[in-house]
């Protein structure tokens, strides 16, 4: 045997089957566990390997071979107890079905596949908690007595997720694919330098909280040449919730999303709503979203707290995605309130790009709702293609789930700072293509309509000041701009189409407009 052998740890000489039939955990673990103590590669053969719950330790490499398949078992009880993070609370739960925690310098590599057989514990979360096993029930309360948490999820939050990356440090996920969670498919939390790259994530549609890949309280992640079709959100950003995210303070920052292409689920990008520890200098590039609920969405709500800033999106193609952009300040909330003493449990939202981003056939063109108490600031668009004119019967989806909005075609944007369009392209069905409420500053720099509506293709209802630069008037009836509400002060035209200048008109609440 050389002495690059001795490093090598092979399952099936530790006694696993691989048979699919036999429980293979012993013989993994302790393959795992002897890797750990020198450093080395664990190699999984073509077969599948029946197994409980698996721990990876400090510099080891888990090695699946093509056609090697890590098959995790039905059944609750071979689940232990461990204290992680679920849904942005610190809590006790199942063990993850694949969990690094602790360690460092780890890879999971190969052309293998890990499948957490989700849809065992899939049943669950839709039965009547008298229906469940006597086990489970004294599990699931045991749990709910050390947690000591309330909120509005449901305690079966607490399903193990399938990959679990936790307080560890250099960790590489490439080529392997993660299948069927029980709950998240792949959650990073509390760790720093993690790549993932070429990795297939697949959750089937409607897998309760079959997030593809979570990034929680993390940094300096990167995912790319990845594939997700989730079950439910498919790349996440987190960093806790309410008092106890902000009291662990660990920001979601230094993250990069590049050259993934995701198929369904709903959202492609999304940051929230657990936000608390802040998320920062985020960039997502060169990607694709079909049929996915939303695109890039943003969602918060009061009490939750935390910073959200400094995001891009780049070179994005959006396709049958109901909304593409969702900035939400009202999560599960009502819209229609009025402003709140503000305090620690405010959420801030600044310094959000878009560029070079297509969005076809989509229902929703957007939605952006700060709060009236803290204005979402420093939105802007530039080199954008939104085609809006996807029937709003096709999804049953809101574009944001927040209450008493109704939704349409119309960009919509409310209680914002500032927000700026540069060379963007709308075509709705109806008008208006774009409505501003509550907004310090719009500003529209070539702005072109394409659509059919007859009225106007811009409203502003009490905002205080809008630019309009360099729009041609688009050949339909009707106003351009329509103005309406007493705190709309003041419409700056230049460079415009001569045509345009003619189309801007105001009601009787905006008595005291400046038009110029």
């Amino acid at each position: 045997m050389s002495e690059s052998d001795t490093f090598t740890f092979d399952v099936r000489e530790y006694g696993a089957a691989g048979d699919g039939a036999e429980l293979d955990t012993e013989a993994i673990q302790d393959a795992l566990d002897d890797c750990a103590e020198t450093g080395g590669t664990v190699r999984v053969p073509p077969g599948t390997y029946r197994t409980a719950p698996l721990r990876v330790g400090d510099d080891t490499t888990l090695h699946l071979d093509a056609g090697a398949t890590l098959r995790f078992v039905r059944d609750y009880s071979a689940f232990p107890t461990v204290e992680s993070r679920w849904e942005g609370w610190n809590q006790v739960g199942f063990h993850p079905c694949l969990f690094v925690a602790g360690a460092e310098n780890v890879a999971v590599t190969g052309r293998g596949t890990i499948d957490g057989q989700g849809d065992y514990w899939w049943e669950f979360y839709d039965t009547p908690e008298s229906e469940y096993p006597d086990g489970l029930t004294e599990r699931l309360a045991e749990f709910e007595a050390r947690n000591d948490k309330r909120d509005d999820v449901s305690s079966f939050t607490l399903r193990p997720p399938l990959f679990q990356i936790s307080e560890s440090e250099n960790v590489t996920v490439s080529g392997v694919t993660l299948r069927n969670s029980p709950f998240w498919n792949t959650h990073v939390v509390y760790s720093e330098n993690v790549t993932l790259h070429d990795v297939n994530v697949e959750n089937p549609e409607g897998a309760p909280n079959g997030d593809g890949i979570d990034i929680d309280s993390s940094r300096f992640v990167r995912i790319s040449d990845t594939y997700i079709n989730a079950g439910d959100d498919a790349i996440c950003i987190k960093s806790g919730k309410n008092e106890e995210g902000r009291t662990v303070g660990r920001p979601a920052a230094q993250i990069t999303v590049t050259n993934c292409t995701v198929e369904a689920g709903h959202g492609g990008v999304v940051v929230g709503s657990e936000m608390s520890g802040d998320v920062r200098d985020v960039t997502v590039s060169n990607c694709t979203f079909t049929g996915t609920d939303r695109g890039v969405r943003i969602k918060t709500q009061r009490g939750r707290g935390g910073v959200v800033e400094d995001l891009r999106f780049d070179n994005i193609v959006m396709r049958r995605v109901a909304c593409p952009f969702v900035v939400n300040g009202y999560y599960f909330t009502d819209i229609d309130s009025d402003p709140v003493p503000v305090d620690d449990g405010t959420p801030t939202v600044r310094n959000v790009h878009f560029s070079n981003v297509t969005a076809r056939n989509v229902s929703y063109a957007g939605f952006f709702a700060g709060l009236p108490e803290r204005s979402f600031e420093g939105i802007s668009f530039s080199d954008v293609r939104i085609d809006a004119t996807r029937p709003l019967d096709a999804t049953d989806v809101s574009p944001a789930m927040a209450e008493n909005y109704d939704a349409s075609h119309t960009f919509f944007c409310k209680s914002l700072g500032d927000v700026s369009f540069r060379n963007v392209e709308i075509r709705t069905p109806e008008s208006p293509a774009m409505a501003f409420e509550e907004v310090e500053s719009v500003e529209l720099d070539g702005l072109r309509f394409r659509g059919e509506g007859r009225g106007s293709v811009v409203t502003v209802t009490d905002v205080g000041t809008t630019r309009v630069h360099g729009c041609r008037a688009p050949d339909t009836e009707g106003a351009f701009l329509r103005a309406y509400g007493p705190e709309t002060r003041r419409i700056s035209l230049s460079g415009n189409d001569a045509a345009l200048e003619g189309r801007v008109e105001t009601d009787d609440t905006a008595t005291d407009v400046v038009v110029e």
